[in-house]
């Protein structure tokens, strides 16, 4: 007997029973049926339950298997919101997506001035909020157009944020990828130039970036940029408004620049997204990224004088002091560095320098100055969630100002730095550091990010610093 059939039998049952008002003899009609139901399942077995109505189950279950592929789930290619590496909502077809991600670093820093020639010491310290990001991202009509913006606060200046204790725009720009490893983009975003920088904050090995950057990188700016990636090589040019010239407009001045920057990178080894972080996880397999880039920008148009005055004042980008007396008449800046990874060892360097004339109108010729820096750092991982890391900076930068002799006065100084990161999965990291500086900071730059006082007194001061940090970041 067929399952039709045995439903049928089962439906006439029912109708049986909701009519039992209607007749004494239902009860036994029903009874009979029961003991019919039974000597047929006697007879077949499970044959019944397994032939027909397996057919019936492994068709339901391709059609649910099928509905899913279009509804929602925590992760996978199909899923239309969940998270993956931070939180999204995406359209069934994926030509529309929005990714959402956070980043928090809360702070401890105390620092120690020396006394050094006949000065008293001095300690400062005090928690702050030293970052707290948002940043949206994905694509539009199709996964080939593709945008970016990114918001940060920022309790004290450094390249990436010009103005203390403000929520700054960061990144803020879209972009088409052609096909074949070739894409354009348009708008704001970090200048490619220092492999450091180009870094998101939280990927940083240290609980800061290093002086070296605070000098030498070119922060943000605007502009378009074309880039070319290959499994081996990867390279971006960019015409742009110049070093650190973010949230700027047409009429501010810089679109009287001329800037031009370019990087290039060479992938010996390992995949290119193990690069995006300075850590190395146990399980990373070895990997080689040598890299190169160039900067040139003449200066023009920043300030009425004619000088290149970005918003975060560096002696390598022109700013000297002496006001409107100083006009740089161009700069080219340059840079190569190389990072390695394997199984929990990382190892970056560095080495940079600035080229720039600055014309004192009050004194005559043009002076060259010359400005370097060299930073090397590593890290090891000792087991999933305990890493250890030590970094070594040189700085020798124009101060902007003349030495008795005539010749460009110079900072130079060394910097050391050497701490622990205890990490809690993927998105939460302690980091406690030590840092010493072993001569005079001085006060050109603002290193308070970097957890130094700028030296106002004409006595040379070495300074040491203690951070303990905590970031969340999805």
């Amino acid at each position: 007997m067929t399952l039709t059939k045995y439903v049928g039998i089962l439906a006439s049952g029912l109708a049986i029973a909701g009519a039992s008002a209607q007749g004494s003899d239902a009860m036994s009609e029903i009874a009979q049926l029961k003991a019919d139901l039974a000597a047929l399942k006697s007879q077949n077995g499970d044959k019944w339950l397994t032939e027909e109505r397996a057919a019936e189950i492994k068709s339901l279950v391709n059609d649910v298997l099928a509905d899913s592929e279009t509804r929602t789930s925590l992760q996978g290619a199909a899923a239309t919101s969940g998270y993956n590496n931070g939180f999204f909502v995406s359209s069934a077809d994926g030509n529309f997506k929005l990714n959402a991600s956070f980043l928090a670093q809360a702070r401890f820093t105390y620092n120690n001035q020396g006394s050094n020639g006949g000065q008293p010491s001095n300690s400062t310290w005090g928690f702050e909020n030293r970052r707290t990001g948002m940043a949206f991202s994905g694509n539009v009509v199709d996964p080939s157009w593709t945008y970016s913006a990114r918001f940060n606060y920022g309790s004290t200046v450094d390249p990436y944020t010009p103005t203390a204790n403000t929520m700054m725009l960061q990144d803020a720009w879209g972009a088409k990828d052609f096909g074949n490893g070739v894409s354009v983009k348009i708008g704001q975003f970090k200048s490619p130039f220092m492999a450091e920088s180009l870094r998101n904050d939280g990927a940083q090995l240290t609980a800061e970036r290093s002086v070296v950057d605070y000098y030498f990188s070119g922060g943000y700016t605007q502009g378009v940029a074309a880039s070319y990636s290959s499994d081996q090589f990867r390279a971006t040019g960019t015409y742009n408004n110049g070093p650190r010239s973010q949230n700027g407009n047409w009429a501010s001045g810089v679109n009287n620049s001329i800037s031009l920057a370019g990087r290039f990178e060479f992938k010996a080894m390992g995949a290119w997204g193990q690069f995006d972080s300075e850590s190395s996880a146990k399980s990373d397999e070895s990997g080689l990224l040598v890299g190169a880039a160039i900067q040139y920008y003449n200066n023009r148009g920043g300030s009425a004088s004619g000088a290149w005055t970005p918003s975060v004042a560096s002696p390598v980008y022109g700013l000297a002091t002496g006001g409107s007396s100083f006009t740089t008449t161009g700069a080219i800046d340059w840079t190569v560095d190389a990072a390695f990874k394997s199984g929990g060892l990382s190892v970056n360097a560095a080495f940079v320098g600035a080229n720039y004339g600055s014309e004192i109108t009050t004194m005559g010729p043009v002076t060259k100055y010359n400005s370097y820096g060299m930073v090397v750092q590593g890290g090891y991982r000792f087991t999933d969630t305990l890493e250890g890391f030590g970094r070594w900076e040189w700085v020798n930068v124009a101060d902007g100002a003349l030495s008795p002799d005539g010749s460009p006065a110079k900072d130079v100084n060394n910097f050391l730095t050497f701490g622990v990161n205890v990490y809690a999965g993927a998105n939460v990291k302690w980091t406690t550091q030590f840092g010493i500086s072993l001569t005079d900071v001085g006060n050109v730059v603002d290193l308070n990010g970097a957890g130094y006082m700028a030296d106002n007194n004409t006595a040379a001061k070495d300074q040491f610093n203690i951070m303990t940090q905590l970031q969340v970041a999805f």
